[in-house]
């Protein structure tokens, strides 16, 4: 506790001296040492160290988007959001300085579109989980990304993370 109380002490006047967060965040996230491993935060879902841990939580919680996005630092919603729509930003305007009012647009209502998805009718699937790993390409029992948390799916010989691209020790 001591040496994390220091640390913290030396990391707050670094931060009222001028030094961004960004390059704390920078330098101590993706430091590997024990204890490692799974957290209880949705928005972390692993962590590869305490010093890891705690940067990203800070970087989540006070960095813009724009910083965090370039160091691939993603909300559990914004994670959500990009497998939903392939972007990780709302749609919505970004630069506000240059608005201008417009006068009220009615929505537009689209009807949705249905969605088709071919299964082998031969194939026979012995529960949901197998269903589910018919239809996703993920294995109930795929490993997590060691760098990111998110569920690897298969690749070959081998598991890829979608998040990230990190793979699981192949070329």
């Amino acid at each position: 506790a001591g040496v994390m109380d220091a640390f913290s002490i030396a990391v707050s006047i670094g931060l009222q001296y001028g030094v961004p967060l960004e390059t704390f965040v920078e330098k101590f996230t993706n430091l590997r040492f024990e204890p490692a491993g799974m957290t209880d935060d949705a928005d972390i879902r692993m962590a590869q160290s305490m010093m890891d841990y705690i940067f990203r939580r800070l970087a989540l919680d006070y960095l813009p988007f724009e910083s965090r996005s370039a160091m691939a630092l993603y909300t559990s919603s914004e994670r959500a959001r990009a497998l939903e729509t392939g972007e990780y930003t709302e749609d919505g305007v970004e630069d506000y300085e240059n608005l201008e009012v417009t006068a009220p647009v009615a929505p537009v209502v689209v009807a949705p579109k249905p969605v088709s998805i071919t299964i082998d009718s031969n194939q026979q699937f012995g529960s949901s989980t197998e269903l589910m790993e018919a239809l996703s390409g993920v294995k109930a029992d795929a490993p997590l990304c060691m760098t990111c948390g998110v569920k690897m799916r298969m690749s070959g010989a081998c598991y890829v993370c979608e998040g990230c691209g990190n793979t699981s020790g192949c070329s």
